[in-house]
């Protein structure tokens, strides 16, 4: 297995490129327990036998609003109990950081509830460059919690950094009934070019500018065998996150004054994302597109759609384009006799909109990085003429300033 490469010293910010990692943002994701830097080949974060399909990045889905930056490993059997499967390291590291998600009592598809249990995030550092993660741990493994603080509990580990060494193929956790996030961060890439302003993200999940690709980084031994489970077939192949385009409407969008992706979380507001937008491609089948919105319905929920007829291109509009209509359909994964996928395989799933219309949404950029936006629910092309004064306005997160009135059309 390969070593960190270098120890990693404290160094002023103006140095962070001759480091050659982004040392800020290590600093912050792993408390400086860390040393040296450099990635090293991987395994899945679960025994491939318990895995019955894993979904790229990018889904869209509720308060996923943007493209999510985490793959979803999925158990043979949805509806299995909690803690079925067990969760792996996949890398020798160290845990620097565990989060207690609180209790949640989990409803498998179709199914009777479970009995509830935590849930935990545990980040694993590498090197201070490289860094995995998992999320939704059902429970911790013991071998683990025997590694843990005197003292601790799920209510007291807190989300402060820890120092706990772990090996490669180490049981660290179970899972079971839900899914397990997975992600993989290499903080010597420059930040994802399609997200357009790091800033927007920096104060609420730094990380998310760092995520790569994990098929890039699974060992040789093993890396087919991953790849049959995954459900995308098309490249990118572990799925796409950073869809922004400068001038174009296609990509991630923030309700002006809500300090872009981090939204209402720093005041206390628990639906952050109801000030987001995205108008993105599919995460499994990137040909079909996906219109998300944070706040859809007069109960404001967060809803995804398809678009009717699947065009325009997102990525063709831009300030000439003026009003841009799109059609809502609801839009579903299904196996290939037509029945609703539930994750337990990877094969042959396809993307289809549904053909009646749920509502219509308008778009128009007034300037590269400036949108307006409106939503009729319930209604179709035919009954929306233009706006009608319930406008929004979205920028990239970089502080766009709304205009004084309601002018554009």
């Amino acid at each position: 297995m390969e070593q960190p490469s270098e120890i990693a010293k404290p160094v002023s910010s103006g140095a962070v490129a001759k480091q050659g990692y982004d040392l800020k943002a290590s600093q912050g994701l792993t408390g400086g327990n860390c040393s040296g830097t450099g990635s090293a080949p991987i395994i899945a974060p679960m025994k491939l036998d318990q895995v019955g399909s894993i979904q790229p990045y990018g889904l869209m889905v509720g308060g996923h609003v943007t493209p999510v930056d985490h793959q979803y490993y999925t158990g043979p059997d949805p509806r299995a109990l909690r803690d079925t499967y067990d969760v792996l390291v996949p890398v020798d590291g160290t845990i620097v950081s565990i989060q207690h998600r609180g209790d949640k009592t989990n409803t498998p598809l179709h199914s009777v509830d479970v009995p509830s249990s935590d849930e935990y995030r545990l980040v694993i550092a590498h090197s201070c460059s490289f860094l995995v993660y998992v999320d939704l741990v059902t429970s911790l493994d013991d071998s683990l919690k025997a590694k843990l603080p005197a003292g601790w509990s799920p209510q007291t580990i807190g989300n402060g950094s820890l120092n706990i060494p772990v090996k490669q193929g180490e049981v660290i956790g179970h899972i079971g009934g839900q899914t397990l996030d997975f992600a993989v961060w290499d903080l010597t890439k420059a930040p994802l070019p399609g997200l357009l302003s790091r800033a927007s993200y920096d104060s609420a999940e730094p990380w998310k500018v760092f995520t790569v690709a994990p098929s890039n980084y699974f060992a040789d031994s093993i890396k087919a065998q991953v790849l049959a489970k995954y459900v995308r077939t098309v490249e990118p192949i572990d799925g796409k996150i950073d869809y922004d385009q400068d001038g174009k409407l296609i990509g991630n969008w923030f309700q002006v004054g809500t300090n872009g992706y981090e939204g209402g979380k720093s005041k206390g507001v628990p639906a952050y994302y109801a000030s987001h937008i995205a108008i993105a491609p599919n995460f499994i089948d990137p040909s079909v597109l996906v219109v998300s919105l944070g706040s859809y319905s007069k109960s404001g929920d967060a809803e995804q759609f398809g678009i009717k007829g699947n065009a325009p291109d997102p990525a063709t509009i831009n300030v000439a384009s003026g009003l841009v209509k799109y059609e809502l359909v609801q839009q579903e994964i299904d196996n290939p006799d037509g029945t609703v996928w539930q994750g337990a395989t990877s094969q042959g799933v396809k993307i289809v909109n549904r053909s009646q219309v749920k509502g219509v949404v308008l778009f128009q950029l007034l300037e590269d990085r400036k949108l307006k936006m409106e939503v009729f629910p319930d209604k179709t092309a035919a009954q929306v003429s233009g706006f009608d004064g319930q406008a929004v306005f979205f920028d990239r997160g970089d502080g766009a300033k709304e205009p004084v009135s309601n002018t554009a059309t």
